[in-house]
């Protein structure tokens, strides 16, 4: 069985251009969502290995997404995906259990959110 892998963001040409450069590898079960609720709805229903999410997404936004997947036991392992630059004045990214390392900004390369997503896959 391949990774599970849930995109989240809101912006639909961003989400459907990572899942498809995703999908061209083959190693994962990839959903997407284009909020929150629709995320943790999916979720609820067969949860993730790893969730790449968008911090400004409509209703709840990305940092309360992880919180509640993290607390349900929805996702093993969230990464933040974001074309904020000032995200960091009112989230903090430890509180959600998140490093540094977790934190891509848009736009980013999509190799390397790939490689990432490989190695905490792989500590799973």
């Amino acid at each position: 069985m391949h990774p599970r892998v849930m995109i989240i963001d809101d912006e639909e040409h961003i989400r459907s251009s990572l899942v498809s450069f995703l999908e061209d590898f083959e190693e994962f079960d990839l959903r997407s969502a284009h909020s929150a609720e629709e995320a943790l709805d999916e979720l609820r229903r067969e949860p993730a290995d790893m969730c790449v999410v968008d911090i400004r997404l409509p209703a709840m936004n990305g940092a309360e997404f992880i919180r509640v997947a993290r607390e349900e036991g929805l996702c093993a392992h969230s990464i933040l995906h974001t074309g904020s630059t000032d995200f960091r004045q009112y989230i903090d990214i430890h509180e959600l259990g998140l490093g540094e390392a977790d934190v891509f900004h848009k736009p980013c390369d999509s190799m390397a959110i790939l490689e990432y997503i490989r190695k905490v896959v792989r500590t799973l």
